[in-house]
């Protein structure tokens, strides 16, 4: 009996060893994410938020990185100060869409990363366009369509493309490499 409860003692603190861990990291990707954002956000739609979240999306377990999804829209929301119900559930399902295709693409060719990413920068504006026409209304949608989603898409689509390339397969095998079994059970 006595060796049965040590023996559960152990795996119970194991077990809470592992996710104390997994929650750190997920709290240290969330921050990088909310950080280079705040940190470009004078520039507009250059970031690394897509790439990001797609090496999280490939390279995390789909909870975990959902998890970052939610704690990062709730962030940005928050701070940047543009929480509406017009405009907050389309981010949460690009993101959402983002790390779910991410995770379908992760043992695929690495063309296919590179063009969702690509695509992305213009996919991702259309989220949008249910809260504008509730907003501006059908009549004057043409202007968030010239003013916003072509301009600035086009820019996304250009930054998804250079930073998914020279970043998205060296970010990912870092993540990978950190998110180990045995790495993670070293840090005890």
């Amino acid at each position: 009996m006595a060796m049965s409860t040590r023996l559960n003692m152990s795996c119970s603190k194991t077990n809470s060893n592992k996710t104390i861990k997994q929650i750190t990291l997920a709290a240290m990707l969330v921050t990088i994410l909310y950080v280079q954002e705040l940190i470009l956000s004078g520039i507009p739609n250059v970031q690394l938020t897509v790439v990001l979240i797609m090496v999280y999306g490939a390279a995390l377990p789909l909870g975990m990185s959902l998890s970052i999804i939610t704690a990062y829209v709730f962030l940005d929301n928050l701070l940047f100060g543009s929480f509406s119900i017009l405009y907050t559930p389309g981010m949460f399902l690009a993101w959402i869409t983002l790390v779910l295709v991410s995770k379908a693409l992760a043992n695929k060719k690495f063309v296919w990363t590179l063009a969702f990413a690509t695509v992305f920068g213009l996919i991702y504006g259309w989220f949008y366009i249910p809260g504008k026409f509730i907003e501006q209304g059908l009549f004057d949608l043409w202007a968030y369509f010239i003013a916003d989603l072509i301009p600035f898409g086009i820019i996304l689509i250009i930054n998804n493309f250079i930073t998914v390339l020279l970043m998205y397969r060296h970010l990912r095998k870092l993540l990978e490499s950190l998110t180990k079994p045995q790495v993670l059970s070293s840090i005890d």
